[in-house]
């Protein structure tokens, strides 16, 4: 009797680890598009490490050991190949590696606007939170705003250095060449602070005796770490998202455990417990777990098609809504001219009939209507290119940009009654390097953004547009102002939002969206909004070309 429990009890367990992997080879099965487009690169995939505590860490014989290698051991079983891993001294030397495509993967890297020009992510696979550390002897600085006009140490190329110069430009920002150099500057009071995960900072603390060091507060800006690979082979994002995707919770729990990425306290069961876990968990549970997997995924793949079609829908709207507004425009422009050379005509039928149809008459005529001609002519060359999508980056010059804008809009700005004012120096080349035409239609959804709230709260007589562009030292800068009140502070933070719109019609909420979708991924550029004192007051920020 006893014999056969222990035959049922073994028996049930082979089935639950059985049942284990036969789940987790369904989870991670590569359709054949996939396998295919593998079969097609027999080249080891090569993948950029560097040295971070504790994801990449290096050997006396200098093998390779951390969370991310022991995570890519686990891809090389799925995809059945192994990898050929690039090492590389610095971290900007391996960002730089990426950008010119002599590597396939980064092993771990956060998602920035600047990054996403030239590689694809896949869901988070470790989460970290960045802290602020100073020297111990030093009790002045509790938080990022109190290190204003102080230097703050960064590595080089990272993504803390991107955050750092964008939300906080009033720090001073000394570069290192990684996170052990950027601790030892604060500890030889050489920087003021530094920026860093603790996992790496307690790893170097350790190793260097770095014991006078301390932490002062919490950035409030987190790691999201994403394996990132090149965004021109997006098979290969596919191909790693789905496999990141589907392994097993418990294992990569496991890992980040393994190497100090979680603190949960490990709880040992007894012989009687695990029997009837294998009881349950090798009958029901697995079929049940696989269905629940196959409802979710099936799911997702519904709302994301929702979503796709809905935005497409939206999307066309939009851009149908946007190409009304510019017939209008045109319209207005002509309505004038059409006018006189119906006039012209009339005089010279008049003439005609009257028999005073002379030479002189025939050259007013002549003359004055080619001169209503080419002013037509040139209102379509001013808008002919507006939709036009460049192909490629260029230099240009934002006055011609707004020069282009005022063109467009003036005619129909002077039938509103509302003046706009632009303001720059004459002698400065404000040279940026992107999508001039991008530019233009980004400028022309703001304003005329504030045309239409000029016109819903503000009388004849008081509407104006400031336009104003200057540079600092690494950025032209273009700030544009209305007078008509301001955004109410309740959705001034949703105004970027997609679809958010404060239109009661014809509002399809992705101008906004999309200019900051263009200038963050598209130009290095950035865009906020804040209420003046007079109304609302949009700045773009774009990389200057020297």
């Amino acid at each position: 009797m006893i014999k056969q429990k222990h035959k049922l009890i073994g028996f049930l367990i082979v089935l639950f680890l059985l049942s284990r992997y036969l789940m987790a080879q369904d989870i991670t099965l590569l359709n054949q598009k996939e396998r295919n487009w593998l079969a097609e690169h027999p080249a080891p995939l090569r993948v950029g490490i560097t040295m971070i505590p504790n994801q990449v860490l290096t050997g006396k014989k200098g093998e390779y050991s951390g969370f991310s290698i022991d995570l890519f051991k686990m891809i090389e079983k799925q995809i059945g190949r192994p990898f050929a891993y690039v090492y590389f001294q610095r971290w900007d030397a391996l960002i730089d590696a990426a950008r010119k495509k002599q590597i396939d993967i980064i092993f771990s890297a956060q998602k920035t606007p600047s990054r996403l020009s030239y590689l694809d992510f896949t869901d988070t696979v470790l989460v970290q939170q960045n802290k602020i550390i100073v020297n111990i002897d030093n009790d002045r600085f509790t938080s990022i705003s109190s290190l204003f006009g102080h230097r703050v140490a960064v590595t080089s190329g990272s993504a803390i250095e991107e955050f750092l110069r964008y939300n906080y430009p009033q720090l001073k920002i000394v570069k290192a060449e990684d996170e052990l150099e950027v601790l030892r500057l604060v500890s030889m009071q050489k920087a003021d602070a530094a920026v860093s995960e603790l996992v790496r900072a307690s790893y170097y603390m350790k190793q260097y005796d770095l014991g006078n060091l301390r932490i002062a507060g919490d950035l409030g800006y987190d790691y999201h770490l994403r394996i990132a690979s090149r965004r021109d082979q997006p098979m290969l994002n596919v191909i790693l998202s789905k496999i990141v995707s589907a392994l097993p919770q418990d294992q990569i729990d496991a890992l980040r455990l393994k190497w100090g990425y979680i603190k949960d306290e490990v709880v040992f069961f007894d012989k009687q417990m695990m029997i009837y876990i294998a009881l349950v968990f090798g009958t029901i549970l697995p079929f049940s777990f696989y269905l629940y997997r196959v409802n979710r995924r099936l799911e997702r793949e519904i709302v994301s098609r929702k979503e796709a079609l809905e935005k497409v829908v939206k999307m066309r709207r939009s851009r149908l809504n946007q190409m009304s507004e510019i017939i209008s425009m045109i319209a207005h422009q002509w309505k004038q001219p059409l006018n006189n050379l119906s006039l012209f005509n009339m005089q010279i039928i008049l003439k005609y009939q009257k028999g005073k149809l002379d030479d002189e008459a025939i050259k007013y005529f002549q003359e004055n209507s080619q001169k209503q001609i080419a002013l037509m002519s040139s209102t379509i060359n001013d808008f002919k290119d507006f939709f036009k999508v460049e192909e490629e980056k260029r230099c240009f010059n934002v006055t011609e940009t707004i020069e282009n804008l005022l063109n467009i809009l003036s005619p129909v700005f002077q039938k509103d009654e509302i003046v706009i004012d632009i303001s720059y120096d004459t002698n400065s080349a404000y040279k940026v390097i992107g999508y001039s035409n991008a530019l233009l239609q980004i400028l022309l959804n703001i304003v005329n953004n504030a045309k239409d709230a000029l016109i819903e709260k503000k009388d004849a007589g008081d509407r104006r547009i400031a336009i104003l562009l200057y540079q600092e030292e690494e950025h032209v800068i273009i700030s544009i102002e209305d007078n008509a009140g301001g955004i109410p502070d309740e959705i001034i933070d949703r105004v970027f939002d997609p679809y958010f719109s404060t239109k009661k019609k014809n509002g399809t909420g992705l101008g906004l969206y999309m200019a900051k979708t263009i200038l963050e991924e598209q130009m290095e550029g950035y865009i906020d909004v804040q209420n003046s004192a007079k109304g609302a007051l949009f700045t773009i920020r774009l990389k200057k070309h020297n």
